[in-house]
């Protein structure tokens, strides 16, 4: 690994294998970037889970429903993880441990949120739109047959 400093810039020259190239060449292609980007960003998500592990916090790969699927307690866990991935969703979550059971508690009490939400609004449709509209046209019901009824006794 040979570096030279240009403008404030250091050039790194790295002996590769073919095979991790490939990866990286693969990777750029996903992104549409080219391999510098690739590192870079394999840098700061290297960087994200160290400062997070140094925090005691803890790194899960959840899935598309935030369902913690597995923890990833050491660094090279996280290349393989990504490296098997195949076609689903990756999502990163960093925080404070936080067990399956837990996520799921989470999830139910935001269903049950949106079903009570889902109550009121019902509710709100039938006194508002219901109760009121009936009530409305009760009464103009009522003023109107009282009018005819004064206007034939007249």
């Amino acid at each position: 690994m040979s570096i030279q400093r240009e403008n404030e810039r250091i050039q790194i020259n790295l002996d590769l294998s073919p095979e991790l190239y490939e990866t990286i060449s693969n990777l750029a292609e996903r992104i549409n970037g080219d391999n510098a980007e690739v590192l870079l960003k394999a840098l700061a998500l290297l960087e994200v889970a160290l400062e997070a592990k140094q925090k005691g916090k803890h790194i899960w790969i959840a899935d598309e429903n935030q369902n913690l699927e597995t923890e990833i307690t050491d660094i090279k866990d996280l290349s393989k993880i990504i490296a098997n991935k195949g076609k689903k969703p990756l999502v990163l979550s960093i925080g404070n441990l936080k067990s399956q059971e837990d996520a799921e508690l989470e999830r139910k009490l935001r269903e049950i949120k949106f079903q009570q939400e889902l109550r009121k609004d019902w509710i709100v449709f039938l006194v508002r739109d219901v109760v009121f509209f009936s009530a409305a046209i009760f009464f103009i019901f009522a003023v109107s047959g009282y009018s005819l009824f004064m206007q034939i006794y007249r």
